[in-house]
């Protein structure tokens, strides 16, 4: 087994510490081999999506980093039909997509949100 290096910041060590105590883990590796199994099995499941795709994304974001999350959002103009901008508690943002295209579009804006340093959570929720 390889082993790797990996830095978090503060607060994510913190959420490690937190799922780790209410879990029955064997320590840190086990908890990152499990998260990345489920982010592996998301992955596949989203590749099953083909044809157009009526889809709506959830993301939740830090109030600071709107622009960020408004720049993605403007390069996929052309599959966002609706967007729904909301503030919560501790200067966090939600932001709703409807997004209505090729399913490889709709999955690549997932992807670009998904990715972003800017993006707390992301969810997609295909609709067909």
């Amino acid at each position: 087994m390889e082993i790797i290096s990996l830095s978090v910041d503060d607060e994510t060590l913190k959420k490690i510490e937190e799922i780790q105590s209410s879990s029955n883990f064997n320590g840190r590796s086990e908890l990152f081999r499990k998260a990345i199994e489920g982010l592996h099995q998301e992955m596949n499941e989203r590749k099953k999506l083909e044809g157009n795709l009526n889809a709506v994304i959830i993301t939740r974001h830090p109030h600071k980093n709107e622009n960020n999350i408004s720049e993605i959002s403007h390069s996929f103009d052309n599959i966002i039909t609706t967007q729904l901008h909301s503030k919560l508690d501790n200067d966090k943002c939600l932001e709703v997509f409807h997004t209505d295209g090729s399913a490889e579009e709709v999955i690549e804006f997932y992807n670009a949100l998904e990715g972003s340093k800017h993006t707390e959570s992301v969810n997609i929720l295909p609709q067909n």
